[in-house]
């Protein structure tokens, strides 16, 4: 949803997004990718991606993950990040899947903390919002079949567990104790979940830097009045705005619920069936209210 609303700010900067399109709040197509309004990019088919392979195994199963994301890779998508693509050319060439992000992260010559296994981490935390210990393994473990980093993989644990307190409706009671689990673990991220609340505007950040993306949806989703607020906020920031957008999205779906995402949004969005039938898979699947 916040992936095609941000396609046409992915980019740009905050103020050229004023400059062309005053404040984005439709899915009005175009931009970088001119893509069709309502048309998703990377973030949501790669999320789609690990939706689909969790459904059809009713598990984590990273080499179908690896040969899904390998696959719509072949599609020749919009938009893919160097490191997914390093890491996923290293596995369609031979590599083993749990040998290709650390390929990936010898090949492009360092720390490869960007967003992309967090922008389609969100099915996780929706088939394992019962398991805390399942959900933070998985977590960390289908971010590195793409991202050596280990930041990234925190990154996404934290942001399952945000998905998880919203989803309860205890985001806020429960952000102190998920910001302690991590101080142990990723001090980084535990500052990020620690200082985000109290944070200005002016301190938020797009970027394809993956505690920018995890920073912005946590910022927007606390200080937004609702759905339609938070995802406007998050793609008028520009830069990498579908990445924003969808993570926003996702965590801000797990507060309001699909009765909170604009209507009109939702009848525009061309994945629309695609990703409202495998979010009540799902859920069946998780076996919980």
């Amino acid at each position: 949803m916040g992936d095609a609303l941000g396609a046409p700010a992915e980019f740009l900067t905050a103020e050229q997004v004023v400059e062309k399109y005053g404040v984005i709040t439709e899915m009005l197509g175009g931009g970088v990718f001119d893509v069709a309004p309502g048309e998703v990019t990377d973030a949501t088919e790669m999320m789609l991606c690990v939706a689909e392979s969790l459904v059809a195994h009713g598990a984590f199963a990273p080499d179908d993950i690896m040969r899904r994301l390998a696959q719509w890779l072949d599609s020749r998508p919009y938009h893919v990040s160097l490191t997914v693509r390093a890491a996923l050319i290293s596995y369609r060439s031979g590599t083993p899947w749990d040998l290709a992000s650390r390929r990936a992260y010898e090949i492009l010559g360092g720390p490869t903390a960007c967003n992309g296994s967090l922008i389609r981490c969100a099915p996780i935390a929706l088939l394992y919002r019962a398991d805390a210990a399942t959900r933070l393994e998985v977590s960390l473990r289908e971010s590195t079949l793409t991202h050596f980093d280990r930041l990234a993989g925190w990154s996404c644990a934290a942001f399952n567990d945000l998905v998880v307190a919203a989803l309860h409706d205890r985001l806020l009671d429960e952000l102190p104790a998920i910001t302690r689990s991590f101080d142990d673990e990723d001090r980084r991220v535990a500052a990020l979940l620690r200082d985000t609340p109290g944070a200005e505007v002016e301190e938020i950040t797009s970027s394809a830097f993956v505690i920018d993306t995890l920073r912005t949806a946590l910022w927007t989703v606390l200080n937004a009045a609702d759905f339609e607020h938070a995802a406007t906020i998050a793609v008028n920031l520009g830069n990498d705005a579908t990445a924003a957008g969808a993570v926003t999205g996702a965590l801000a779906g797990a507060v309001y619920g699909a009765s909170g995402i604009p209507p009109r949004w939702l009848e525009g969005l061309a994945v629309r069936e695609r990703v409202t039938g495998i979010a009540d898979r799902l859920f069946e699947l998780a076996g919980v209210d």
